[in-house]
């Protein structure tokens, strides 16, 4: 996906979300500073981290989205607590050691390879201190997500004075080869009545329960918990989310 062009569009839809704020806050008591998040996009959980009393580094590919975070740290005057880093996880971690690490919202999946993903975990676990705690949200591939195979879905709308957007979702979902090939689509309807379109495709490799596991004790860490919604509920079958807390060997 080229996220430097959807920055703009990240924080429009997904800028506001804290559901899952509680969920990281509560473990970071447990860890300490400082933390690092991986896929820090625009700031949305560094940010309140930080305020909470944090200190954070967060890493990101895009430039848009880290200028973004940025300016939304300063705005809440926190950039004394945030060390922002521009980079793949792929190819490194910045320097710690971490008590924790995290990475939000599926941003595990785009490193859309078995080779990416080992990449990355053996990264942060170099990156973390021994006993240190990752935490990983991935969504739970159940039969309902494997149904949605070349259906396009509206995923959210807003209206801002004459101008309307849409967000929609078009997925190619390849059970054999754990693919899922997205089309984020976006249309801004003008005052004018004339229509903006922007198309943002990207993949996801998505894991199997078992399998997320063996990976991650592949890599050296210990599986902790394992959750099916930021409430701490237990992971089902058709739970929506896995949520994974690991700690490093």
């Amino acid at each position: 996906m080229n996220y430097e062009a959807f920055a703009e569009f990240y924080d429009r839809f997904f800028g506001d979300f804290l559901d899952d704020l509680a969920f990281y806050q509560g473990y970071a008591e447990r860890a300490g500073s400082p933390l690092l998040e991986v896929g820090c996009g625009t700031g949305r959980l560094t940010v309140p981290l930080a305020a909470a009393g944090f200190h954070l580094t967060g890493l990101e590919a895009a430039g848009a989205m880290l200028e973004r975070a940025r300016a939304r740290a300063e705005a809440a005057g926190v950039a004394d607590r945030i060390r922002w880093v521009q980079g793949d996880a792929i190819r490194g971690i910045p320097d710690g050691p971490y008590p924790m690490a995290f990475i939000p919202l599926n941003t595990f999946l785009h490193f859309d390879s078995l080779e990416a993903q080992q990449a990355v975990l053996r990264h942060l676990h170099r990156a973390l201190e021994p006993g240190g705690f990752l935490l990983l949200d991935c969504l739970n591939p159940d039969a309902a997500f494997l149904a949605e195979h070349g259906q396009v879905a509206l995923r959210g709308w807003q209206e801002e004075g004459a101008s309307l957007l849409l967000w929609f979702e078009a997925r190619r979902v390849d059970a054999a080869a754990q693919r899922l090939e997205l089309v984020i689509l976006v249309e801004v309807l003008n005052p004018d009545g004339t229509w903006r379109r922007w198309a943002f495709p990207s993949a996801m490799r998505f894991v199997w329960p078992g399998e997320l596991r063996l990976l991650l004790e592949g890599c050296g860490f210990t599986v902790e918990a394992m959750f099916g919604n930021y409430d701490l509920s237990p992971y089902r079958e058709d739970s929506p989310q896995m949520l994974v807390v690991a700690r490093r060997r």
